[in-house]
């Protein structure tokens, strides 16, 4: 892709961000209209940017797995353990709502190179994050790292009906819920093998 203008770069984002929360809230086929009003651009502005609604599915999964990828990585990078990494990955996802938007637009997504290129950070940010964290006796072993995004994916989705205020709110309960569940004291064994990418991936296709 060829250098954006500044202004140009700012409207890029503004519309990716803007699509990646309407395609969580409402699923991918929501009006492209509807994401231009939200990212506060024209259509025109977004059609320029993505002339296809693939080509914006494409970048906002892409886009998606790089900041799940740059969390993964920082908050390891910047935590006093990998307990309170984890801990702050978990956190950072679900207030960033940076959730895999692959089990959410699935089979609307082209897997080219720059997807591959960006799942293969991605994996490797979240296999060193999940590797440290049960090294440390952080993290129970049968929880791998393709478990953990799809449990803050599940989380993070929106609740129907309901107001934003009890929407949070029960969300920061599960949080808690959930990183609790996480730690390998007094677990029961969760049922079958944990989840990989490949498998999730092969469900989706």
């Amino acid at each position: 892709m060829k250098e954006l203008r500044a202004d140009a770069r700012r409207n890029r984002q503004h519309i990716l961000h803007a699509a990646h929360l309407a395609f969580l809230d409402q699923g991918p086929d929501v009006p492209l209209d509807q994401i231009a009003t939200r990212a506060g651009v024209g259509n025109a502005t977004l059609y320029r940017h993505f002339p296809a609604r693939a080509d914006l599915v494409d970048a906002v999964v892409v886009d998606n797995m790089a900041q799940v990828a740059a969390l993964a990585t920082d908050v390891l990078a910047e935590e006093p353990s990998a307990a309170h990494a984890l801990a702050a990955f978990a956190r950072g996802v679900v207030e960033r709502r940076i959730v895999a938007m692959l089990p959410i637009l699935g089979r609307h997504v082209t897997t080219g190179p720059e997807f591959h290129e960006a799942r293969t950070r991605l994996l490797d940010a979240l296999d060193t994050l999940v590797g440290a964290a049960r090294a440390e006796g952080a993290l129970r072993a049968d929880v791998s790292a393709a478990d953990l995004v799809m449990f803050l994916t599940v989380l993070t989705r929106p609740l129907p009906s309901v107001s934003r205020e009890l929407d949070d709110a029960v969300r920061a309960r599960l949080l808690a819920t959930l990183l609790d569940g996480l730690r390998p004291g007094g677990a029961t064994p969760l049922p079958g093998v944990p989840l990989d990418a490949d498998l999730i991936t092969a469900d989706l296709s």
